[in-house]
């Protein structure tokens, strides 16, 4: 019964700090909206032609060249007569030498007049001139000596704006945690009742229990919020509803157990917010919120092995868009819970140990 006053004592206290409660919610928003809205499409990118499109069979066939959902990957536009760019317009492919492909042979030359000082751009005009390449060489080509047998993870290619969107609710949920879990040592620190919670007759762990329960609570429902707008952006049916479930409830668990170890020592609404929101951020990152580790190294694996949010990402993919089912990251994330539960309520425990002696 103790354990239930003070998870409604501290649901009641959410009108203590709306703005921070709100944030929770609106901080996965913005950046949910600023990349998914954004890159909702595929990107064409324009580029000048020497010569005409018109009177190149390559350009013709790179002007068709598409990404898998029908974008053009290229807009050519004719280069103006006038010669070298002028720092202002697009990079420019110049065809000096018209490809000539058999089963045998290609030759020709296409030069990449670099015009960007963007290394990022440079590196997309680069990687679409040598896709659109190798396409044309393909298609003119009936055979070859080297066949690729694609084994793929998904069963159709998944958009990068929606895989984007999916990930932000792990990025809620570990904001969402570590920030109520704060809040609610925050709030007995501001309102001078830390010394109530000391000499609190309760056990500790039952009061370090109830505080993560209502945490946890007022954490799902932010997240049930995000679920809901990522829902609505998209439509897409849920491959297995039980494992989102399961590992946002989880992701909550350890962080508001770890926002709660962290408000013993934080006694700043603000201060706790700002904590949150970069750590968050850190490991959201750190953990593939970005895209799949693989492409950053070992040293980037390694430490994403660490990571909660790793296993808390590939489990929340899973759930939206199939694959292969690995219970990994879900039975890592239940250890790391439970580990993380234990521990707050230990630290709690010798916190108030500490400052009974103290008084």
């Amino acid at each position: 019964m103790g354990t239930l006053r003070i998870i409604g004592k501290e649901l009641a206290s959410v009108k203590e700090n709306i703005p921070f409660n709100l944030a929770t919610v609106i901080s996965p928003l913005l950046f949910l909206f600023a990349f998914a809205v954004m890159v909702s499409g595929g990107i064409t990118i324009p580029v000048e032609t020497q010569p005409a499109s018109s009177e190149s069979a390559f350009l013709q066939a790179t002007a068709e060249y598409r990404a898998p959902d029908g974008t053009p990957y290229l807009e050519l536009e004719t280069a103006p007569a006038e010669g070298a760019p002028d720092g202002r317009s697009a990079d420019r492919y110049i065809v000096m030498d018209e490809l000539a492909v058999s089963e045998e042979t290609a030759t020709g030359a296409v030069v990449h007049l670099v015009n960007d000082v963007n290394s990022n751009m440079t590196k997309n005009y680069a990687n679409r001139l040598t896709g659109a390449l190798v396409d044309y060489v393909d298609v003119k080509r009936g055979v070859g000596t080297v066949e690729v047998v694609e084994q793929t993870r998904y069963e159709e290619d998944i958009p990068w704006d929606e895989s984007f969107a999916v990930s932000t609710l792990v990025f809620g949920a570990m904001l969402a945690g570590l920030l109520f879990g704060q809040l609610s040592m925050t709030s007995e620190w501001e309102n001078a009742t830390a010394k109530l919670l000391v000499l609190s007759p309760r056990p500790a762990a039952s009061v370090a229990a109830g505080k993560v329960a209502a945490a946890f609570l007022k954490a799902l429902v932010a997240g049930a919020v995000l679920v809901g707008v990522v829902a609505l952006m998209y439509g897409r049916a849920l491959a297995s509803a039980p494992w989102l479930v399961a590992s946002l409830c989880l992701m909550y668990v350890v962080f508001a157990s770890l926002g709660l170890a962290l408000g013993i020592a934080v006694r700043s609404t603000m201060t706790a917010f700002l904590v949150s929101l970069v750590a968050s951020l850190c490991l959201w990152v750190a953990g593939g919120g970005f895209g799949d580790l693989s492409y950053f190294g070992e040293a980037a694996q390694m430490v994403g092995a660490a990571n909660p949010a790793t296993y808390a990402l590939d489990a929340v993919r899973y759930a939206y868009f199939g694959g292969v089912a690995d219970p990994t990251p879900l039975v890592v994330l239940a250890v790391g819970a439970a580990a993380t539960l234990a521990a707050v309520c230990a630290i709690y425990a010798r916190w108030t140990r500490s400052e009974r002696a103290v008084s």
